[in-house]
């Protein structure tokens, strides 16, 4: 069966030499007739090295935004555990910031930012910690720590968003609160999946292809499962992917060779991490308006009742009670 050109020269195990034209190990880089050095081989070789030395500079780089957001949903969910009633409790979730479309919609725009850091339940925060682990690292290595924050925190509010906007388009019934990082996690795989195509002629093939393998079908797949199952927000996590794919358009990644965060790496992180800070803080104050108005309703109502109590037992003492 013919096979065509290509697969007939990448099949032979010889190739001619450029300079004596007898064949010679396509294997070798010299030929070994005359000694001569292939250019191909050359021109592979130098290949090699690049792609190894950028290899080298871009997994070498640290991650510490990704574990220190690991350790903000570990402290966030422990936290919930002890001061209230744990993190599958409903009140509980919306204290400490979760989204409710009502709750937006009446101004309380801190819960765009901190539904980010809560989950509901154990398995839930392992399995975000676990992709997040996973990509979040190979994001923070492209885009160093600076700008991995920004964008992290930008694919969650977009997946907050995401989940608003399908709550009114989709016409549900309900306004259950809604937590989790998978709109931010969603938005770094919506960086990997534009990633390759933005910078295609820039990086080595290897490099791309090693990145980007496989993020496609990971995406499909959970988007697949997010429309199996009912209490999964789809949505936010549709958000959280465009969001993501978008701002690899707009964010340059840092090439290798350009190390350490500069100023304004230290100043964006800052900022994030105001924003952040500010945010749980009017949650807190909101909870603690909650608290003391719950407070204030029970002494009142408790405060009628013994008055009431009191001014009955005065009319039995009197003789005056029926």
């Amino acid at each position: 069966m013919y096979k065509g050109n290509d697969d007939a020269e990448a099949a032979r195990p010889f190739r001619l030499c450029e300079r004596c034209g007898r064949p010679t190990p396509v294997s070798l880089p010299q030929c070994v007739n005359c000694g001569a050095i292939s250019i191909q081989s050359v021109v592979a070789e130098e290949q090699e090295r690049v792609e190894r030395q950028y290899a080298r500079a871009l997994f070498s780089r640290a991650t510490p935004v990704t574990y220190a957001l690991l350790g903000a949903n570990v402290g966030v969910f422990l936290l919930m555990g002890i001061v209230s009633g744990g993190s599958e409790d409903t009140n509980t979730l919306i204290a400490f910031g979760a989204k409710t479309n009502g709750l937006l919609q009446s101004g309380e725009w801190f819960r765009l930012i901190t539904p980010i850091f809560i989950h509901a339940g154990l398995l839930h925060l392992l399995l975000n910690s676990y992709a997040l682990w996973v990509v979040g690292t190979q994001v923070e290595k492209l885009y160093g720590s600076a700008r991995f924050l920004l964008i992290y925190l930008l694919s969650g509010v977009g997946g907050v968003a995401g989940s608003y906007f399908g709550q009114i388009i989709l016409k549900k019934p309900f306004d259950p609160p809604s937590v989790g990082a998978s709109g931010a996690i969603f938005g770094l795989f919506g960086v990997l999946a534009v990633f390759g195509f933005r910078y295609r002629r820039e990086m080595p093939p290897a490099i791309r292809r090693a990145m980007t393998a496989g993020v496609l079908p990971v995406i499909a797949v959970n988007l697949v499962i997010g429309f199996s199952i009912r209490f999964i927000d789809n949505s936010a996590h549709i958000g959280g992917l465009l969001t993501g794919a978008a701002l690899t358009l707009i964010i340059p990644y840092i090439a290798p060779g350009r190390e350490g965060v500069s100023k304004t790496g230290l100043l964006i992180i800052a900022l994030c991490l105001a924003v952040i800070v500010y945010c749980f803080a009017q949650a807190y104050q909101r909870m603690k308006i909650v608290s003391e108005s719950v407070m204030n309703i029970t002494y009142s109502i408790y405060g009628t009742y013994r008055t009431n109590r009191t001014n009955r037992t005065n009319r039995t003492y009197d003789g005056t009670d029926p």
